[in-house]
């Protein structure tokens, strides 16, 4: 009688052993989230990763009327910032429309700007187009900047340089190096930069060792001063400063320092 009550007393032991373990192992397995106390915490926890699709933004004037948009196949929200796939952005100027296209960008809901990368695409309403991978646009300064290699063609004209600032809205553009302009097909102008072309003023300055190279002669300047015919677009007058050489396929004929030559 007292063995059956020892082996009794020992299977209770046992099965209150296995219990305890089974539920220790059971403990470590399930996860547990954490606790936030802190109401403004959770509310940031909540906001650090969000999927948006069919995603559109807008900005507004003083007179309430849509100066820019934004849209976009998809959206990653993680906090401040937006990270857009296939963009579109357009922009309302008094005169000109320009959109921009761009595989991925990065909207900042704080400024305003927008970081452009990979098959960069911009046109404008009266002709205008850009060319670059990556690009940044500020929406309140209205201007797009970058450091990489630039395509802008308009027309007759095609420039290609490194570096770029922009203002669709004045129809203004500058090079910071390595530009190269094509006037039609038989005129190239090069030079280290930078390089200004405004459209409302129909005028385009080059700066720094330039070159303008046609079918029949070379001509070296420091600065060059091109004007165009507003009607056309054709280049109407031209004017040279410092160090003018011409090179007629031939002999360097060495102008000088004569100030300007004009023509």
């Amino acid at each position: 009688m007292k063995l059956l009550k020892n082996r009794k007393i020992l299977f209770v032991a046992i099965l209150a052993t296995l219990i305890a373990v089974n539920g220790f192992f059971k403990r470590e397995h399930v996860p547990v989230a954490p606790k936030v106390e802190n109401e403004s915490l959770k509310e940031s926890l909540s906001e650090i990763k969000q999927e948006v699709y069919s995603f559109k933004v807008e900005g507004f004037n003083k007179d309430k009327k849509v100066e820019w948009e934004l849209e976009g196949e998809s959206a990653t929200v993680v906090f401040d910032k937006i990270n857009i796939k296939n963009l579109k952005a357009v922009y309302h100027g008094n005169e000109v429309t320009f959109e921009l296209f761009a595989d991925t960008a990065v909207y900042d809901k704080k400024t305003q700007d927008i970081e452009l990368k990979d098959n960069i695409v911009g046109r404008s309403s009266d002709g205008g187009e850009l060319v670059t991978d990556f690009a940044k646009w500020s929406t309140k300064k209205e201007e797009i900047t970058t450091d990489s290699y630039v395509i802008v063609k308009r027309e007759n004209l095609i420039c290609r340089g490194k570096g770029l600032v922009t203002r669709p809205r004045f129809k203004w553009v500058s090079f910071n190096a390595e530009i190269e302009v094509d006037f039609g097909e038989d005129k190239k102008i090069t030079c280290n930069g930078p390089f200004e072309i405004d459209h409302e003023k129909n005028i385009a300055i080059f700066n720094n060792n330039v070159k303008v190279a046609d079918k029949d002669s070379d001509m070296f300047s420091d600065k060059l001063t091109v004007f165009f015919d507003p009607q056309t677009n054709e280049v109407k007058r031209v004017v040279t400063e410092g160090n003018v050489k011409v090179t007629h396929r031939g002999p360097v004929e060495d102008i000088g320092n004569i100030g300007k030559v004009s023509f």
